[in-house]
């Protein structure tokens, strides 16, 4: 079943900096600058980004002026993520060099040959530098300069933030607190409010030629039955039940094994693909103890909150649900080392303000 992801869920920090007027460059920063057509570049290609990856994104009036939970409008919230993200492309610019990095030949040859492939396809130099000026008012020289940027920034990353050789990765305590922070601990029984998986005659389920599951509707009459499951399930854990009980009766279909998660799930923000948006939502929303009834379009969910467990991301099974723990610590150290940076970019608000994300 094809999980799309929710705007609401992302989690990257929208520092607000001040924006300064003057000079050429959209941005400058200790000597590095980026010109009006990166700029322009970065804020169409993630605004293309943002529409086609994320569920609850479209490129329509309504959803530019909506105002999201946050406080901002949607134009205003994205604008400033992606704003972020090239500051964060500048900043790694000087870093790049302070730290003596390099780019490895496999790189650069990389980058050629992306550009290569482009004048191909647009028949030769001049054609592919006409339609980049109409595009984002630059040539190839400016997109060979976007393309390395986004490299230096990635070579920068990894050499502070890798999980294994990174000079600032995450220590013990970093992951104790991050962990302490955003996990919380639950356990869920799901209902499918609609349909049900189609089995084979030994039990089981059939797929397609695409490798997903066959599914077949319910009647009327199983419709009711799931719902009526639901309120009971809902009712008796609320009472007191215990809802792994419930686990194993109704998640088995899901590939639910109690010997797995004998303690629950451990869910993030982070891993809002993992449980779905909904749930993670939720999940996040709750008090230790709470039980929660939640609808979706598509299923039943009874929900039971749990204190979290001590050292939990490294003991076994549940350290098995802390795969990327190192990688979203990293994330978070990331940007607040580079928040505090970008305090010092000068940003000329007369070439950023002329772009909107609904007009581009």
């Amino acid at each position: 079943m094809k999980k799309l992801i929710s705007l609401l869920l992302i989690i990257t920090m929208i520092p607000v900096f001040a924006a300064c007027s003057g000079g050429k460059n959209a941005m400058e920063y200790e000597g590095y600058s980026f010109s009006e057509g990166m700029y322009l570049y970065w804020m169409k290609n993630w605004k293309s980004y943002y529409v086609k990856n994320y569920s609850d994104v479209s490129d329509t009036e309504e959803f530019w002026n909506a105002e999201n939970v946050r406080g901002f409008t949607n134009e205003e919230y994205l604008t400033r993520q992606i704003e972020t993200r090239i500051k964060y492309y500048l900043i790694a610019q000087k870093l790049f060099d302070d730290y003596k990095l390099t780019l490895d030949k496999e790189v650069k040859d990389s980058i050629e040959s992306d550009i290569n492939d482009q004048i191909e396809y647009y028949g030769s130099k001049s054609e592919f530098n006409t339609a980049l000026k109409e595009d984002y008012g630059i040539n190839i020289s400016e997109l060979r300069n976007i393309f390395t940027a986004e490299e230096k920034y990635q070579k920068v990353y990894e050499y502070l933030y890798d999980t294994a050789s990174g000079k600032n990765t995450a220590t013990p305590d970093d992951l104790e607190n991050y962990y302490r922070e955003n996990y919380v601990r639950v356990k869920y029984v799901m209902f499918l409010k609609d349909v049900k998986y189609v089995y084979d005659e030994n039990g089981k389920r059939i797929t397609d030629s695409d490798g997903y599951y066959k599914f077949e509707d319910l009647t009327e009459d199983e419709k009711a039955e799931v719902k009526a499951n639901f309120e009971r399930v809902y009712e008796e854990v609320s009472s007191g039940g215990d809802i792994g009980a419930y686990m194993k009766e109704y998640m088995a279909e899901f590939g639910y094994d109690a010997s797995e998660y004998p303690n629950g799930y451990y869910i993030s923000a982070d891993d809002y693909m993992t449980h779905t948006a909904d749930v993670t939502s939720a999940a996040l929303d709750m008090d230790v103890g709470e039980v929660r009834k939640l609808e979706t379009e598509s299923s039943y969910f009874v929900i039971q909150k749990f204190e979290l467990i001590d050292n939990a991301y490294s003991t076994i099974p549940d350290s098995d649900q802390f795969t990327y723990l190192v990688s979203y610590c990293n994330n978070e150290k990331f940007s607040k080392e580079f928040n505090t940076y970008a305090e010092s970019i000068i940003v000329n608000g007369d070439i950023t303000g002329k772009y909107h994300l609904s007009a581009i």
